[in-house]
């Protein structure tokens, strides 16, 4: 087995490594690695159901797809991530436990009561300190999870909001739970850099014949070439969810607007603006027409909106749309 503690805390460059390490490598492999902030879901989420966009927006928190299913976390320099990458049997590449207890050994070696959940989480007196996914590559299998340290849980709960009573989609929802942070809990106080050195060090001692590895450059071209095409991108954070439809309805001055728009690979697909006032029901179409195939993200579909002329303000067709 291989261990890597990544050097830089680029969250995309790190979802990337993980791919790499997953699909160009053949030995087993731990990988560590700690991020900027930024919002991380699962493959198979709807993004904008899972965050507070406005928030995010403000406080200019990127948000980035991983490889495996589960549900949205939040990550900043308060977060240790760990990820195993084994070669498995047929019929048994999926083994949350086999990956969960040393984990679990090494938090109990700082004097912390761990319980593993139904859901493979880990909580310490019933609050979470980490969720876990998992994603498959041929016979590989690819295990991961978030150490809640000393992470900024203010900006975790106002990030990390559900929105699923917008949409219409079967996109996987995240579960909620109370979580709270490992440093809170040790008897003998440490720092985020002391943590990451232990459990690293103490999940290298676990592996025995674990062998300290670097990237070398060019796999970090190969991991930057992913970052580009990939995990870096507007399609794959965002488009890449499943289908989903909105319907709202305003009151604009004084007369009643109804919306339903269609959004397939981030992509608007069909839009159907309507009101109960005639005039205003012809503008409404010219809108609704242009908006076919339009990313489905508020300064795209702004730039559209003030296209064409009209009496209803952009921030009203907003409303309608998100």
């Amino acid at each position: 087995m291989i261990g890597v503690f990544s050097p830089v805390t680029d969250t995309a460059f790190n979802l990337a490594t993980e791919e790499h390490l997953l699909k160009n490598r053949t030995e087993d492999v731990l990988f560590m690695y700690v991020n900027d902030p930024a919002i991380v879901v699962g493959k198979h989420q709807n993004t904008l159901a899972e965050i507070d966009l406005d928030y995010v927006k403000e406080k200019k928190i990127p948000v980035f797809r991983r490889l495996s299913g589960g549900g949205t976390v939040y990550h900043d320099h308060g977060n240790l991530n760990f990820c195993f990458i084994t070669n498995e049997e047929k019929g048994n590449l999926v083994n949350f436990d086999k990956h969960t207890q040393p984990v679990v050994k090494a938090l109990e070696g700082l004097g912390l009561q761990v319980n593993i959940g139904k859901r493979h989480d880990l909580s310490i007196n019933g609050l979470k300190i980490t969720g876990t996914a998992s994603h498959i590559y041929r016979n590989r299998a690819l295990h991961h999870g978030t150490l809640l340290f000393s992470a900024d849980l203010t900006v975790l709960n106002r990030c990390l909001k559900d929105s699923h009573g917008k949409f219409r989609s079967k996109g996987v929802r995240s579960v909620r739970s109370a979580v709270t942070n490992i440093s809170r809990h040790l008897e003998k106080p440490m720092t985020m850099m002391e943590f990451s050195e232990y459990m690293f060090g103490f999940l290298s001692d676990y592996y025995h014949d674990i062998i300290r590895y670097e990237l070398s450059d060019e796999e970090k071209r190969t991991v930057t070439s992913l970052v580009n095409e990939k995990f870096g991108t507007w399609k794959w954070n965002y488009g890449y969810g499943p289908r989903y439809e909105i319907r709202r309805n305003i009151l604009f001055e004084g007369k009643t607007i109804n919306s339903d728009i269609t959004v397939e690979k981030g992509l608007i697909t069909e839009t159907i603006l309507v009101s109960d006032d005639e005039k205003l029901n012809r503008i409404l179409s010219v809108y609704a027409g242009v908006l076919k195939g339009v990313r489905h993200e508020k300064r795209a579909v702004k730039a559209i909106i003030r296209s064409k002329s009209g009496n209803i303000k952009s921030d009203v067709l907003l409303s309608l749309l998100f």
